[in-house]
């Protein structure tokens, strides 16, 4: 899986870049831990409301949804491991093209909000 580094501010995050089908499926599912400042970037096609479960997922998440401008659309905060079947889904009710998935509580802490902007380092846009 390719890597890269986004940032919020001065705040950057190495991110896996989940682009295939396969990849976006799997996300972070069975990881132990999620370090600070790493992260993964789910890309789709095309704007949409994609929604995200925790299936097989062993520590919770911020899951930030942003659009095709890289701009925060909904953020989620501290979603738990599933527990229960069907595992509920969690959707931005707003058209979204990339997802974002951190360490619990980090959105938070550094006071992330609907409209905040996300960009690549080094002007790096190209994904």
């Amino acid at each position: 899986m390719r890597t890269k580094e986004i940032c919020l501010g001065e705040r950057c995050f190495g991110v896996e870049i989940a682009e295939t089908i396969e990849q976006r499926a799997k996300g972070l599912m069975f990881r132990q831990e999620l370090p600070e400042n790493q992260g993964m970037f789910f890309v789709f096609p095309e704007q949409g409301d994609y929604g995200f479960w925790m299936k097989n997922m062993l520590i919770p998440i911020d899951i930030i949804w942003m659009d095709k401008d890289l701009a925060i659309t909904h953020i989620e905060h501290s979603v738990p491991p599933c527990e229960t079947e069907p595992c509920p889904v969690y959707k931005p009710g707003l058209p979204s093209q990339y997802v974002l998935e951190i360490k619990a509580g980090l959105a938070q802490e550094l006071e992330m909000k609907t409209g905040d902007n996300f960009y690549f380092k080094n002007n790096n846009a190209e994904l």
